[in-house]
């Protein structure tokens, strides 16, 4: 090649390098196109079809699609079909709460939309699950508490709702067993080297039970409705239930699906409709969406859509917000008959304080050749540094180099199509007065932590994600914020925040978000969200430790709860007790941890962490209740040995709470103790899960038992009220 040539070569790559060295920079994370057109299948003869096509694209790409069965011979979709096609018309409002005396309700995300819990109470009852009974206690006044009716339930019960005098209970169990065979003559879906055999399968489906608990001492029951598939979870909205199963599908055992159906008994009430996009899924799974009056019993709509499998939900009063996980994997070399060149790293000269950036090559470093016998392909990369083992040792503007790194990286990759990507998928169907109508589809990077990473504010959907993208430079990590309008399209975005760090925790109140972080501290985020087309980062704090949940104190304070860390002795991070803190956001550009408490040393743990229904508080009572199994070590001699030995503590803590005074302990509630080897611990029928007032009793309860106690002295027990069905609970057998 003579030397005009290689001149010009050169030129054009050097161009090439600085574009993806800073144009790159800015680029928007990447979001394959959907398909928003939702159609409708006809007939069971089109789902098959439509999930063999599915399975041939799949192999074609050299993918293998993994699905769970929905097996049998299946009739025409005509939905929905109703035994009784008369309606009730417009949902009866909730009765007004009875009596006089105050108490506390489910903690739930969104006021006006209850949430499903293994617990609820009235001002006078507490209706509980308990093993395999669904219990009822005469709870209020608390002096003669008491169980007054047991109910057994065959399937495994999940959760519950009271409306005045119904009781609505979904459980999980599964159908008649299905005979699973190859249709005669039919090819196999995909290619066995031996004809499988007939299956025998037992499909998953789930109960509403809806009973009269007029008479508490004795529930009857009014309305068992059986749905296809496992139960997700459900919402309530005055008497209006709706619950949300799914069922995932096999298409490799046979050509045959069965669709989901509504049935009473052996009747089959609503045949749904099923909806789908023209979009391509690695799985698939028959998503439905069923609505009840829990006042009359009555069934009201079901619908049924393919979707991909996701069970994160978020419920507006108006709307219903189903999403899952798509995966979008490497692209092959191999593409259309096309090969796409993979581009060639090179040696970098210097690295972290030499006079590069971290080792992020610049134009001159990078090495350019024509590919042989081509002279039209160039062969170029920018090439990377590995992340240093000690990077979280590093100073801040170390760091920020190897970042800068990576974010090209990742660029560079998601251009060349080589990344692996995972983006969010969310549905928009509206619900009103029980009638279920799709509105839209979007899709956005990342993925979701729970329900609290997605809100709904004046029509548009807010949502916080993390991305992990694999570059050549390793695993890339940063959290994203998306504003989506009432048509799912995405029209505000503030993404790569808090890089190589995932996200904890998230609450959207009103225009603002507040987002903890973490991977060695805790960057509490302030954003903006006040203009959804332009969200930002207003303050930021960071501080040792990180929160699993946020909840509003006020509108300038929040309350934290999560776990306290500290450094070890390898420049570490070690997770210690559990840690509540108060935050004052009343300047949004400067946060302040107003105070915080740890509870307990490592392996302490709280069940609030995990499950947001754990968590009671109410500002007017100045109450604030925390199940707690609280750990604590002690050195232990044994000879010339020393060792270390936990004493647990099972029960509950009681705060009161203002900014003023910060966190003040009122007192704590004992369910049990116990002693274990080091870090060898289990459950115990001595975990609190739940606690709810009721006037001013406070009610503690774990597997084994409800403990009523006097909130203005919490060491005097008024009650204690054995529970039945607490199961036995394994003990791991400690370290001596």
């Amino acid at each position: 090649m003579s030397p005009k040539n290689n001149l010009f070569i050169l030129c054009v790559s050097l161009i090439l390098v600085a574009i993806l060295a800073t144009g790159c920079m800015s680029t928007p994370a990447v979001t394959p196109p959907v398909t928003s057109e939702l159609k409708k299948f006809n007939s069971t003869a089109e789902i098959e079809q439509y999930l063999r096509d599915s399975i041939a694209t799949d192999q074609q790409n050299g993918y293998y699609q993994t699905m769970v069965p929905t097996i049998g011979i299946s009739t025409a979709v005509n939905g929905p079909q109703r035994a009784d096609q008369e309606k009730s018309g417009m949902a009866i409002p909730a009765p007004a709460l009875p009596g006089t005396v105050g108490y506390s309700q489910t903690n739930v995300q969104v006021a006006g939309v209850d949430e499903p819990d293994i617990v609820k109470n009235d001002d006078t009852y507490i209706y509980t699950i308990s093993g395999s009974t669904l219990a009822i206690i005469d709870a209020y006044p608390a002096a003669g508490a008491s169980v007054i009716s047991k109910t057994d339930i065959s399937d495994t019960p999940k959760d519950l709702f009271v409306s005045g005098d119904r009781l609505v209970l979904f459980t999980t169990g599964t159908g008649t067993p299905q005979t699973i065979a190859q249709p005669a003559g039919a090819e196999p879906a995909i290619a066995q080297v031996v004809p499988m055999p007939p299956l025998r399968y037992n499909s998953p489906s789930t109960h509403a039970l809806v009973y009269d608990i007029s008479d508490r001492n004795n529930p009857k029951l009014m309305k068992d409705y059986t749905i296809d598939g496992d139960y997700i979870d459900a919402r309530m909205i005055g008497s209006l239930v709706y619950m949300v199963t799914r069922e995932q599908i096999y298409t490799y055992a046979s050509d045959h699906v069965v669709v989901p159906a509504l049935r009473e008994g052996t009747t089959t009430v609503v045949q749904p409709d099923v909806w789908y996009f023209d979009n391509h899924e690695s799985q698939y799974t028959f998503t439905t969406i069923t609505s009840l009056d829990a006042t009359s019993g009555n069934e009201k709509d079901a619908q049924t859509y393919l979707l991909g499998s996701g069970n994160i939900l978020y419920v507006s009063p108006d709307a219903m917000y189903v999403s899952y996980q798509k995966y979008h994997p490497v692209i092959s070399p191999m593409q259309g008959g096309k090969e796409l060149v993979p581009p060639q790293p090179v040696a970098v000269s210097g690295g972290i304080g030499s006079s590069g950036s971290a080792g992020v090559s610049t134009a001159a470093d990078v090495a350019v050749s024509s590919a042989a016998g081509v002279s039209s392909s160039i062969k170029i990369a920018v090439s990377p540094v590995a992340i240093p083992p000690d990077f979280n040792s590093l100073t801040d503007a170390q760091r920020q180099s190897i970042l800068n790194g990576l974010r090209n990286a990742e660029q560079d990759a998601i251009q060349r199509q080589e990344a692996d990507q995972t983006t969010t998928v969310v549905h928009k169907i509206a619900i009103k007065d029980g009638t279920i109508t799709y509105i839209a589809k979007g899709e956005v990077p990342g993925i979701l932590d729970n329900q609290f990473s997605m809100d709904e504010y004046n029509n548009n959907l807010r949502l916080a994600t993390t991305s992990s993208v694999s570059t050549r430079s390793g695993q890339y990590t940063y959290n994203n914020v998306f504003v989506l309008d009432g048509k799912m399209t995405t029209i505000g975005s503030l993404t790569h925040i808090a890089e190589q760090e995932s996200i904890y925790s998230t609450r959207f109140i009103g225009d603002r978000l507040y987002m903890v972080t973490f991977k060695r501290i805790d960057p509490f985020f302030v954003i903006d969200l006040s203009t959804p087309e332009n969200p930002k980062i207003l303050g930021k704090l960071n501080i040792p430790g990180y929160s699993d949940y946020l909840h509003p104190y006020d509108a300038t304070h929040i309350i934290g709860i999560g776990k306290e860390t500290t450094t070890n002795d390898w420049g570490g991070v070690s997770t210690s007790g559990v840690k509540i803190a108060l935050f004052d956001v009343s300047d949004v550009a400067n946060p302040r941890q107003l105070d915080k408490v740890q509870i307990g040393d490592a392996g302490s743990d709280s069940a609030a962490l995990t499950d947001h229904h754990a968590f009671l508080f109410d500002k007017a009572k100045n109450l604030l209740v925390i199940p707690v199994r609280a750990v604590s070590t002690s050195p232990v001699t044994k000879g010339d040995y020393y060792n270390y030995q936990q004493q647990i503590w099972y029960g509950a803590y009681v705060f009161g709470l203002t900014p003023q005074t910060g966190f003040t302990l009122r007192g704590t509630v004992q369910h049990g103790t116990g002693d274990n080897g080091y870090y060898y611990y289990g459950s115990s029928t001595s975990d609190v899960k739940r606690s709810l007032y009721i006037g001013n009793v406070l009610y503690t309860m774990s597997s084994k038992q409800i403990k009523a106690n006097s909130l203005d002295d919490l060491n005097t027990t008024i009650a204690t009220i054995p529970l039945p069905g607490a199961g036995e609970v394994y003990y791991p057998v400690p370290m001596e």
